[in-house]
């Protein structure tokens, strides 16, 4: 299984050369071998509502909901793997053993860890310092 991590996911969201080429690579997979965590929702959801509570226009208002109701959309079409107990267990064992990578990737990579997937990922400076995380970058040609 393959889990595509937010930045990932924001690239195809976006539809860049980035996202055209996770998209090529993602079209020889089958779907349901394709996924994202519930944290990846989480955080884009963050992002989404921030940008709304700082819209002081109209016009930002507008864009600020096209943008709420996009990510509904988005999401009705990807699995989306659950923080389960299991999952909490090993971001706490995560946590002990890298105190210093941020709590949102230790969940993420909690939950790749105990689904045996691969996380897609461009962030190697924090998510390869887990020697036992499979990663890949798709984003570069």
């Amino acid at each position: 299984m393959y889990i595509l991590d937010t930045d990932h996911l924001s690239f195809i969201q976006r539809n860049g050369q980035e996202g055209k080429q996770i998209l090529a690579r993602l079209a020889t997979i089958e779907e349901k071998e394709v996924a994202v965590t519930v944290i990846t929702y989480e955080e884009q959801i963050r992002g989404r509502l921030n940008f709304l509570s700082q819209a002081r226009t109209l016009e930002a208002q507008i864009l600020g909901y096209q943008g709420l109701q996009q990510l509904a959309l988005d999401y009705q079409s990807i699995r989306i793997i659950p923080f389960t107990r299991a999952a909490a267990l090993e971001h706490q064992r995560l946590r002990k053993v890298y105190p210093r990578l941020g709590n949102m990737d230790l969940k993420i990579a909690a939950i790749t860890l105990i689904n045996n997937a691969t996380l897609l990922t461009r962030n190697r400076s924090d998510f390869g310092k887990i020697l036992e995380l499979q990663i890949e970058d798709w984003s570069a040609a």
